[in-house]
């Protein structure tokens, strides 16, 4: 009796498990045809459900299980990525989280040597996806002697985060940033 109730009990864990998925991020490449062109997107995984991404034309991406790395054409010291986590950096997305990422900025993920870093627009929900609340973070700082810029949006997937980054020189922030925003339009089924 105790090894049957033993196996329902696994089973059923087991399909509960299956049933919730879990995010894996190894992208693939899939190409479908929308009034006959062909429109390549990125294949994401959560358990069965197929996560589609549109990067911006000409950027690549290579990944594993919990972080893609999009590669920039023309811009080698610019990267972009896309990670998730089990759960979020901040409790809420709100006006306080402003001061959260000011009082702990170990948060904005900067490079170690980091300097004069300043954050310069915070927009809560500049998108929503799938339902989902956002939260965009932008920063300044300087590296090295050169003037950087970086974002941070952030996904609150059901208490768990997706975060999409751009760091990149100052002066090629405004165009790439952009792109970049437009490009998680694209996304469906997060």
């Amino acid at each position: 009796m105790v090894p049957i109730l033993t196996a329902l009990l696994g089973l059923l864990l087991f399909g509960a498990c299956a049933a919730r998925g879990e995010l894996d991020l190894t992208p693939s490449v899939e190409t479908i045809s929308v009034d006959a062109m062909p429109i390549r997107h990125v294949v994401f995984h959560d358990g069965a459900t197929a996560i589609t991404y549109q990067p911006p034309k000409g950027w690549t991406c290579e990944g594993s299980h919990n972080l893609v790395t999009l590669s920039i054409p023309d811009h080698a010291t610019a990267r972009a990525f896309i990670q998730s986590a089990p759960s979020l950096r901040i409790p809420a997305f709100d006006d306080k989280a402003g001061k959260l990422f000011q009082d702990n900025p170990g948060l904005l993920q900067l490079p170690r040597g980091a300097k004069n870093v300043k954050i310069t627009a915070m927009n809560v929900n500049p998108l929503v996806i799938d339902s989902h609340p956002t939260m965009d973070i932008q920063m300044t700082y300087s590296f090295f002697g050169q003037a950087c810029a970086k974002s941070i949006v952030l996904v609150n997937r059901n208490g768990a985060e997706v975060s999409f980054v751009l760091d990149c020189l100052a002066p090629d922030f405004a165009s790439l940033h952009a792109a970049f925003l437009r490009s998680l339009y694209s996304i469906e089924n997060l």
